[in-house]
């Protein structure tokens, strides 16, 4: 986790549950995401000035020093747990902390050997949730800027442990502002002080597991 997420909020319902911290965002809407895969595109919101500032980037952290993409696939993810001190992020956790809205993700419980189950997992009562992530700055293969982030994943708690043990981390809005311009000490100190977010899942079609497949209908309740 989390491998799999969405985005169809406009940017006026992120600009509303992200108060009181005042984000800057795109004149045009998000492109509605609805089966979002590692290294596709997503957004983030940095630090700037006393706010925050939505960048398109792909999600796959690539900290300047990787020789090629292939580490953004293991990059997806960063753990609480060691965040401070694996190599790919612990420059990100000290100096480039991000924001990733969300409007819910993916999650595969196992039922047996073979057989796998996906939920839709979403904030109870909120159109868009932020998940604490990291981000960072390089060239890409023909030297043009490349943005990238990677999702900050803590032990699920007792809401979705029963679906996969592992869940992003969800901050509240009164949070949002020491994150991105606090110490990596303050943000530690956030991570694992912060409340469980009021999570709720349903079952979903496996048909979420194609990539390819994208749409509304993808979220919808399984009816069994």
């Amino acid at each position: 986790m989390c491998g799999r997420d969405t985005l169809f909020a406009t940017w006026a319902q992120v600009r509303a549950f992200s108060q009181p911290l005042p984000v800057l965002t795109p004149e045009a809407e998000p492109e509605p995401t609805w089966n979002r895969a590692p290294t596709q595109r997503g957004w983030a919101i940095v630090a700037h000035e006393d706010g925050g500032e939505a960048h398109e980037m792909r999600w796959g952290l690539l900290p300047p020093w990787a020789k090629d993409t292939k580490l953004a696939y293991s990059t997806i993810n960063a753990r609480l747990e060691s965040v401070a001190e694996k190599p790919a992020f612990r420059s990100a956790w000290k100096q480039r902390r991000a924001l990733i809205p969300s409007t819910g993700y993916y999650e595969w419980m196992q039922l047996d050997a073979k057989t796998k189950q996906p939920h839709f997992i979403h904030l109870d009562g909120a159109p868009v949730m932020f998940y604490a992530g990291l981000w960072e700055r390089r060239s890409d293969d023909a030297d043009n800027e490349l943005l990238t982030y990677s999702v900050i994943t803590r032990a699920a708690d007792q809401t979705v442990e029963t679906v996969h043990d592992r869940m992003p981390l969800i901050l509240p809005p009164t949070v949002f502002a020491d994150w991105l311009h606090g110490t990596a000490d303050e943000a530690m100190e956030i991570a694992q002080s912060v409340p469980s977010a009021p999570l709720v899942f349903h079952k979903v079609d496996r048909a979420v597991g194609n990539v390819r497949n994208h749409g509304p209908e993808l979220i919808e309740p399984l009816v069994q």
